[in-house]
């Protein structure tokens, strides 16, 4: 029975998940946790190149965000991906409704407002 791992559990949380393991009571618990990974935000830089690979993966050549937008979709999701792409989701269909090729920083506010 030692020989084998007889579970492999995946849990993902969110931060404090972290700090909940670290209590003494789960220590024990904590120990056998093999690989830890904490993401961390993306920086400004990361934002543009994180959204043409999604958009790349789905068939895009170009990506229709202005740098503009960038620098607005960075304001309001401080670089946590989830927001980024639940934003970006929001933007392109604010986009697609308005009929053009470029999305500008207005298209962020609009559709930030939804959120």
């Amino acid at each position: 029975m030692d020989s084998t791992d007889p579970a492999l559990f995946i849990l993902v949380a969110h931060s404090h998940l972290r700090d909940r393991l670290a209590r003494s009571i789960l220590s024990s618990f904590n120990q056998r946790i093999h690989l830890k990974y904490h993401l961390i935000p993306l920086t400004k830089d990361e934002i543009e190149p994180y959204i043409s690979h999604h958009l790349s993966i789905k068939g895009c050549q170009k990506s229709p965000f202005s740098p503009a937008s960038i620098e607005a979709i960075f304001k309001h999701t401080a670089g946590i991906p989830r927001l980024i792409d639940s934003l970006a989701l929001k933007i392109m269909t604010a986009g697609f409704h308005d009929k053009t090729q470029t999305l500008t920083q207005e298209h962020v506010f609009a559709a930030n407002q939804e959120i």
